[in-house]
């Protein structure tokens, strides 16, 4: 199951080049990420005692998202593993449905008093596969 998060687009987010900088996706995905989250953390978790490490981000740029264009993020998971798992990002244009970038970000189960990665809790991973598709994974 992907995750929809419409996108709204701020003139800082332009650069001078007159289309949406490429740091900019990183925060897009941001929001896709915290999105999906939000559908299985609870809303007062302890961060510290099982939190989340981002490891690693991957960014496709495909066509340029300018101002005046309406766009959302479609985040989904791609692959559990014991103690990680990928989401992807999809970041799509609203009239057209041209893809803009699509991406991938790798997340660690963390334990951050203890400075060590820990496995991911079952919840997690059972909420998780519930929000996988592998048709773009």
């Amino acid at each position: 199951m992907r995750v929809t998060t419409p996108i709204q687009l701020r003139f800082s987010d332009v650069d001078m080049a007159r289309h949406v900088h490429n740091a900019a996706y990183l925060q897009y995905f941001e929001l896709g990420r915290m999105d999906l989250l939000r559908r299985f953390m609870e809303k007062d978790h302890d961060w510290v005692r099982t939190g989340l490490i981002l490891a690693r981000n991957e960014v496709d740029y495909r066509t340029p998202i300018h101002l005046a264009d309406e766009v959302h993020i479609q985040t989904w998971c791609g692959k559990i593993g014991s103690k990680s798992f990928d989401l992807h990002y999809e970041v799509l244009n609203l009239d057209s449905g041209k893809k803009h970038a699509e991406g991938r970000s790798v997340m660690v189960c963390f334990d951050y008093s203890k400075q060590t990665s820990i496995p991911l809790p079952e919840a997690w991973r059972t909420a998780l596969a519930q929000l996988m598709d592998t048709r773009n994974s």
